[in-house]
């Protein structure tokens, strides 16, 4: 086996690293990095997140707005708004990655506390002091994502948070927090509602939500009501305008009396939110394209006026990047999902706005016949898109990106999408929140049919995607993993054929070494499969042939983990590779991997003309290599 993969630069520590992997890979060789300039194109998407209005007072005791924002590039932020003039006091938090304001409250004093992710922290708006202030760690590596607040009889503040399905409570009289641990031994989000009487009540999810009854006085808790798989039916908690929580489910509603789940006929409606004194109502009239610029107020006496708030975003980090059918790079925001256009001809990025009813991020792309079909998170919506023609996002026919729904009922994060096989745009996804078995799905432009083929790798989830055409053979890379709040149930990842026209899998395996994660998968002209695995080991590129269905060889790859989707065929017959740190570039004939290019890259492009893309966080960068 010869491979070579090192940077020009002789620093003493890639020496000794070359040393180690030379020993481990005989034959090895060194090639020298190419020295490339990183341009910066430009900041595609500035918008908000995790977005929130609530009315409350100022420092003067006049009536106000507070609108609640986070922003990828940046710390969350408060507006301070004044509901006649529309003017506003940016309220920026300096606490390190407090990015999304994951969990709110309006107290009854009228302080606003918000819980950051992913920093697991309280924060605090007191219109008093007119600052938003840190009050600390909520249980430091236990709750980096607060789920939701709630304030009881005494002001007190009842936290709950994922990744531990963590409870904890802060005093604002002491300005002190009192942990209470875990309220669940496998699950992982917490979702806490002060009851009447002073327990809490903690919705426990993903994979079995249930209700668990914690009492702060003596510590005791228990699981009350039904306890409902993820999939097998719905359970959530309300709480009623009568101060009583109560469990709404597809066994039935009941309301929590003590540690007892008593069953009721209806459900009572909650307390409405505390609105402006004189009635006057508001929203966001921008909110379903997530762009949360225009405010509208609507008076008792029925008019209106909407106001435009200028305030400073700093950028929407870019999660997926495609070339698409007219030579323009697109991609993908993230929270919110925003279709951005780079033109490299004009040199022009533009921000094109909504194209899926999903609103966290586009997953994957594909192209088929001139139009590009977007596959998107959550839900794996899939909507489609011709560059040809007039932008407006819709649901109807005559609609541009064109809204087509989810894929099937399971499928949540498509990682990745292939069009052309049996003229279909065929998906792989991850599943949804608490489930395990990631299907593989197709969607058939001319008869508009979705079909899904579910658990075809059990517990594990179809991940990657290639087309073998010569052999007619979808290549499915899979992985351990399972929907968001789940533990993996498998142990290895396999590389799956799946024969598209007899609908089943002809072949199953993977390399001799330990693989959590096929990541991205590539078919060159020679005909052989490539790709990059994960897991267990230092992560490699590997080849195997479709004819004699072997793993030929495996190569280490230089610096950094792989991308997910980052390796693409380039138009001199290499291959060229994506890690968190460089870029790289495969012979597949020479047998030979050389890095190209040192940086930060946090999203794989493509290559178009003499140029190859990537984005680092929210910007759009790329670096000529041809």
């Amino acid at each position: 086996m010869t491979v070579s993969c090192h940077p020009r630069r002789r620093f003493p520590v890639w020496f000794h690293l070359g040393l180690l992997i030379i020993a481990i890979y005989p034959g090895m060789t060194f090639a020298g990095t190419e020295d490339m300039a990183i341009r910066d194109l430009g900041i595609p998407v500035r918008s908000v997140n995790w977005v929130s209005l609530y009315a409350g007072l100022n420092r003067e005791a006049s009536p106000c707005l507070y609108a609640v924002m986070g922003q990828n590039g940046d710390n969350c932020f408060v507006l301070q708004i004044d509901p006649c003039s529309g003017q506003f006091r940016q309220f920026v938090s300096q606490v390190p990655d407090s990015n999304f304001p994951t969990a709110k409250l309006m107290s009854r004093p009228g302080k606003l506390y918000i819980g950051a992710a992913y920093a697991g922290h309280l924060l605090c708006f007191d219109p008093a002091r007119n600052e938003l202030a840190d009050l600390g760690a909520i249980h430091p590596e236990a709750a980096t994502f607060p789920c939701r607040l709630d304030e009881d009889a005494h002001g007190r503040i009842w936290i709950g948070s994922y990744g531990t399905a963590d409870l904890t409570c802060y005093d604002p009289a002491t300005r002190q927090f009192k942990t209470y641990g875990r309220m669940d031994d496998v699950d992982m989000y917490n979702y806490p509602l002060v009851n009447h009487d002073g327990r809490i009540a903690n919705l426990i999810r993903m994979t079995r939500p249930h209700v668990v009854v914690f009492d702060p006085q003596t510590g005791e808790k228990r699981t009350v009501g039904p306890t409902i798989p993820k999939g097998e039916g719905t359970l959530d908690i309300h709480k009623g305008n009568d101060g009583k929580v109560y469990i709404v489910s597809s066994q039935g509603n009941f309301v929590i009396d003590g540690f007892d789940a008593v069953p009721v006929k209806e459900v009572p409606p909650p307390t409405p939110p505390k609105g402006l004194p004189d009635g006057t109502t508001y929203s966001f009239t921008d909110a379903s394209s997530q762009m949360y610029r225009h405010l509208q107020m609507t008076y008792p006496d029925g008019t209106t006026k909407t106001f435009e708030l200028d305030y400073t975003a700093s950028g929407s980090d870019i999660f997926y990047l495609h070339a698409g059918p007219d030579g323009c790079v697109y991609g993908s925001s993230i929270l919110p999902l925003h279709l951005f256009r780079y033109h490299p001809g004009k040199g022009e990025l533009v921000d094109l706005g909504q194209c899926s009813q999903a609103s966290g991020e586009a997953y994957s792309m594909a192209n088929l016949d001139g139009t590009m079909y977007i596959s998107s998170y959550p839900g794996a919506h899939v909507s489609v898109y011709d560059p040809a023609k007039p932008y407006q996002f819709g649901e109807s026919p005559e609609n541009n990106p064109r809204e087509l729904g989810r894929i099937d009922d399971i499928s949540y994060r498509p990682r990745s999408t292939l069009a052309g096989p049996l003229g279909r745009v065929w998906l792989a996804s991850i599943p949804d929140y608490g489930m395990w078995g990631g299907p593989l799905s197709y969607y058939d432009p001319g008869t508009g049919e979705k079909k899904a083929y579910y658990r075809i790798f059990g517990d594990g989830s179809c991940y990657t995607l290639a087309h073998l055409a010569a052999q007619k053979l979808l290549a499915i890379g899979t992985s351990i993993s399972g929907g968001s709040g789940t533990q993996p149930k498998i142990q290895q990842a396999d590389l799956l054929l799946w024969d598209y026209t007899a609908e089943k899998i002809v072949w199953q395996g993977r390399p001799d070494r330990p693989v959590n994660t096929f990541n991205a998968l590539v078919v060159h002209a020679n005909g052989k499969l490539y790709g990059t695995i994960t897991g267990g080991a230092p992560p490699e590129i590997f080849e195997f042939d479709p004819e004699s269905k072997t793993f030929t060889a495996r190569w280490p790859l230089p610096e950094g983990s792989p991308l997910d989707l980052g390796l693409q065929n380039g138009p001199d017959g290499l291959i060229y590779g994506f890690t968190h740190s460089c870029i790289y570039r495969f012979d597949p004939a020479q047998r030979q991997c050389e890095m190209i290019l040192r940086g930060e890259f946090s999203t794989p492009g493509p290559i178009v003309e003499k140029d190859i893309y990537f984005a680092n966080g929210f910007k759009l960068q790329a670096a000529q290599i041809f």
